[in-house]
């Protein structure tokens, strides 16, 4: 995906444990890569509530630097948990966008939908909280789940929040920041 081709990457990101987990630790290069990007072009990235207890389950696997950073940098924000009665824009509340992202992901993945993870849901969640609580204008969901991102995007595009909020696969990220 080239730079022209690539839409504009908004000011606020949200970050899902798989793409956390894909860009691997403060020493890798893509990590490196990703943050140097984040803050040479003042995004500030967020991470909800359920990535955070992912991340703390998961030590080992993704390098628990990013609850530190969300505690300590100005540019990782701890997001304030689901209040799902939130809407903006006219659109559903965040419980209406989870319920359906989680009803679509149990038909994918063949799992009752209350055995179902809810984080993935929950990021569109979050995504709504963001925009009615910050001055942001449009955020982006980041992920390398293509289930869940197709899914999340599907949802989305059914609603006013067709235009504010944008998934994003880790890979194309990566791709237009190496360009």
């Amino acid at each position: 995906m080239t730079r022209t081709s690539f839409p504009p990457v908004p000011t606020a990101l949200l970050l899902d444990t798989s793409f956390l987990r894909t860009l691997g630790g403060p020493g890798h290069h893509r990590h490196q890569l990703f943050t140097e990007y984040v803050k040479a072009t003042d995004i500030e990235l967020y991470l909800s509530e359920r990535v955070r207890q992912e991340i703390e389950e998961q030590e080992g696997w993704i390098s628990p630097d990013w609850l530190h950073k969300s505690q300590t940098e100005s540019w990782v924000t701890a997001a304030q948990p689901v209040q799902e009665g939130v809407s903006v824009y006219d659109g559903p509340s965040a419980a209406v966008i989870m319920d359906r992202i989680q009803q679509r992901l149990s038909k994918i993945e063949q799992i009752p939908p209350d055995k179902l993870r809810k984080t993935d849901a929950g990021l569109a969640g979050t995504a709504i909280m963001i925009l009615a609580s910050t001055d942001h204008d449009d955020i982006g969901i980041v992920m390398d789940d293509k289930n869940a991102e197709q899914t999340i995007q599907a949802v989305l595009s059914d609603t006013y929040y067709e235009d504010y909020i944008r998934v994003f696969n880790i890979w194309d990220i990566i791709e237009f920041i190496e360009e």
